[in-house]
């Protein structure tokens, strides 16, 4: 991926998250406020993984804020083989890593869509 695009992909998916968190009652808002996000190309562990949360601890907020890593290349990817809008699905990503932030397992997250 040539860095000019690499830094296309990084503003989208920043733009993309700050309106999310935008959204947000002002007590979750808060809360997102202090979990940093990052972007990396892929997950070299994982390379069909789209996002990860650090620390997850099922049931409860976690006390270690994150970080969550968003994989851009492997988000842009999936999107081009599915026909899925780039900005959207960096948004679900980050929602469904925010949520194991907050201490939602992968059926609390299915139950509010975002799995």
């Amino acid at each position: 991926m040539n860095p000019r695009h690499w830094e296309e992909l990084k503003a989208i998916a920043q733009k993309a998250i700050e309106a999310t968190i935008a959204q947000f009652p002002s007590e979750i808002k808060e809360e997102a406020q202090k979990v940093p996000y990052l972007f990396e190309k892929e997950c070299k562990d994982d390379p069909d993984l789209l996002g990860i949360y650090g620390h997850f601890v099922p049931g409860e907020v976690s006390p270690a804020n994150g970080p969550i890593v968003l994989y851009l290349g492997t988000i842009e990817g999936y999107c081009l083989n599915e026909g899925a809008d780039f900005a959207e699905e960096v948004r679900l990503t980050y929602l469904h890593e925010f949520g194991h932030h907050l201490g939602w397992d992968e059926g609390d997250l299915e139950e509010r869509g975002l799995a």
